[in-house]
């Protein structure tokens, strides 16, 4: 049943969905949509620091390489690592890398769970500000870790993952991928001399400034694309293939190269928080033959990853979780064992009686959607409030819940806007408010 209502000369849209009833107490979680993925940038980097020059009118290669070496002989150098074609046409603003910064050592940012160095048949247990460097072998097991470049590039390793680092060329790094995954994050300003590469025994992935994923199991390298451009090449004779923004790829022990489209970000979640800290998500019409992940972090960025998991039916679980803000990234991997793009929430687990959820995913054009949802008791009639102010005494809707499913509301103003739900029994007629809370606020 869909209703709508006028609100100041725009239309609020309510559809209202039936669910089986759910027998469980709600802990209220207000869901946010956060979609953005920050990379350090290059650009920032040069004003506080020697690696890169920003150049300003007038400038030459001869100039920089006088002004940083010392002798304008060393302007070839310059040229080879930032691919420059004309050094005495530069551009204004142009960022130089002047090729004195060195990717090694690598800095640990995040730790969650278990993450280690590994020695010969010893390991050692990595910690927040660690460094690791050439040669190095790090492994996660129950756990995730990010490593960060000084250029600013991130590489995360979730769960059940073993990389090598080793050294390409004089700047460049790469990532010897034994098993498990890496999901990096390249600044788009790193410098073409900086090589970032990930290998395996089936292929290579090669890339300029991108957030992609990479992953190996079964002899076969997998990837996703979710900004920029990776190159994908075969170990097995010459065949190679550029991988653009949402696609992904797959290398074959054989040799062949296919890149597809990657699935859209999944719809229609109900996302539950439950008793005993915990947090359950159900994808509502789950497609056949498709995977789902789920994985919660504590940061929008998903760097720092605390639970990582997938179900082949749509329905997660995640145990343990203590009161606070979360972040909940959803996505579905198709038969080849392609990630899609994924649906971003933000969850607030706390001891509230009404589930909040606004939805959103990757390229999301429309306007406001919140969901909201409740434990209904017999005999008890519920109604939601949207109001302008605190008190409601502006009171915008007034909408009386005629089934057990959530209410969702759309189309909303950008405006903070208050909410609450009233049960009134229906034998006394008494009412109360249940829960209460605002909506478009920057909290």
């Amino acid at each position: 049943m869909k209703s709508n209502y006028s609100l100041h000369g725009q239309l609020i849209s309510i559809l209202v969905h039936c669910f089986k009833r759910v027998e469980v107490s709600l802990i209220h979680y207000v869901v946010l949509a956060s979609i953005a993925v920050l990379v350090g940038t290059a650009a920032n980097a040069a004003e506080v620091s020697n690696d890169y020059y920003r150049v300003v009118p007038g400038d030459t290669l001869w100039d920089i390489s006088e002004r940083y070496y010392g002798t304008p002989d060393k302007w070839p150098h310059l040229q080879q690592l930032n691919a420059i074609a004309q050094p005495t046409q530069l551009l204004p603003n142009t960022l130089v890398d002047l090729g004195t910064s060195d990717p090694f050592p690598l800095t640990v940012l995040y730790r969650a769970g278990e993450a280690w160095l590994i020695e010969g048949d010893n390991q050692f247990t990595l910690q927040n500000g660690d460094t690791v460097n050439v040669g190095d072998v790090v492994q996660t097991g129950a756990g995730s870790i990010t490593l960060q470049m000084r250029d600013g590039a991130r590489a995360v390793l979730p769960s059940n993952s073993r990389v090598v680092l080793q050294r390409e060329g004089e700047r460049g790094i790469t990532f010897r991928l034994e098993e498990g995954e890496v999901e990096s994050y390249v600044p788009t300003q790193r410098s073409p001399g900086r090589a970032y590469t990930i290998e395996t025994k089936t292929g290579f992935l090669g890339v300029r400034g991108t957030h992609f994923q990479a992953r190996y199991e079964d002899n076969t390298l997998l990837t996703s694309v979710y900004d920029g451009q990776v190159t994908a090449q075969s170990r097995v004779g010459v065949e190679q293939a550029a991988v653009d923004n949402g696609e992904g790829a797959r290398i074959g022990i054989g040799g062949d190269v296919q890149v597809v489209q990657l699935l859209p970000p999944p719809e229609e979640v109900r996302i539950t928080s439950l008793l005993l800290d915990d947090v359950q998500i159900e994808v509502l019409y789950p497609s056949q033959n498709v995977t789902y992940r789920a994985q919660i972090a504590k940061d929008p960025h998903f760097l720092n990853i605390l639970r990582d998991q997938r179900s082949l039916d749509g329905q997660l679980r995640f145990t343990g979780l203590q009161p606070g803000f979360y972040h909940l990234r959803l996505s579905a991997v198709d038969r080849l064992g392609i990630e899609g793009r994924s649906a971003f929430f933000v969850v607030h687990h706390n001891d509230r009686h009404v589930a909040v959820i606004r939805e959103s995913s990757e390229g999301h054009q429309e306007g406001s959607q919140w969901l909201f949802e409740w434990s209904h008791q017999a005999q008890t009639s519920y109604r939601l409030q949207l109001a302008a102010d605190s008190e409601f005494n502006r009171v915008l809707l007034d909408h009386v819940s005629q089934h057990n499913g959530p209410l969702r509301v759309s189309r909303l103003p950008a405006n903070d806007i208050y909410w609450r739900v009233v049960s009134t029994d229906n034998l006394t007629g008494i009412s109360e408010v249940i829960d209460t809370g605002t909506l478009n606020d920057s909290s």
